[in-house]
């Protein structure tokens, strides 16, 4: 499998360098400066870990190149879900906001918290300092969750030193608290799961997949 990496410069796409290089697989990396070299190069998949901005360019280098698309960007709007909807016609694309197995299996648990949804909610989420959405992705996702089990929240974002990520859900209720929690230790942690989403992503037929669609696979 060859990995073409959009976003390389930045953290998580040095990490994953970083990562392929560990298991030797090959991989290219193209960056906003020199986003015209992926003409040149023969890849399998697209891994984008540049920026929610960047979406309509990235689906087209996709759709170019006849190839799936895994996103790890977050921050997308009404419009960017549009262009998803719009080029899931003629690739294969994947987006999480969280490449973490356990994290999204602390999703699927948050699926039966409606039978107390009486009980008092607080989602905390606490990353590094230099961190710039808040809250961060994988919180909305928690957020979204709750939203549809009509179950009303605050959701607290903490900043601090070199965190990884947190998240947390409280449920606070007149005799017992109940707690979900999810920490990486690592941010590894994540380019291995983008790894086998990649994996995944290339026996996908055209189409719109999520992590829930990768942990009902038989790829783990």
């Amino acid at each position: 499998m060859k990995i073409l990496i959009v976003g390389a410069n930045g953290k998580m796409g040095q990490m994953m360098q970083e990562y392929l290089k560990k298991i030797n697989c090959e991989y290219f990396c193209i960056d906003k400066l020199n986003i015209e070299d992926y003409k040149n190069i023969k890849c399998d998949i697209l891994l984008d870990f540049s920026s929610y901005l960047a979406l309509k360019q990235n689906l087209k280098i996709a759709k170019t190149k006849k190839i799936p698309i895994v996103i790890g960007t977050t921050n997308h709007n009404e419009k960017n879900y549009e262009l998803i909807s719009k080029y899931k016609k003629y690739i294969p694309i994947f987006l999480s906001s969280n490449f973490s197995i356990g994290f999204n299996v602390m999703l699927q648990m948050l699926n039966q918290l409606k039978k107390i949804k009486a009980y008092q909610f607080v989602i905390i989420e606490k990353h590094h300092k230099s961190k710039k959405d808040c809250p961060s992705g994988s919180a909305k996702e928690i957020e979204k969750i709750l939203l549809k089990q009509d179950i009303s929240f605050n959701t607290i974002s903490l900043r601090i030193g070199e965190v990884v990520g947190e998240h947390s859900v409280f449920a606070y209720g007149e005799n017992e608290i109940v707690e979900l929690k999810h920490t990486a230790q690592n941010k590894m942690l994540f380019c291995e799961g983008a790894y086998n989403v990649c994996k995944y992503m290339l026996k996908q037929p055209n189409g719109y997949y999520t992590m829930e669609d990768f942990l009902k696979s038989d790829s783990l």
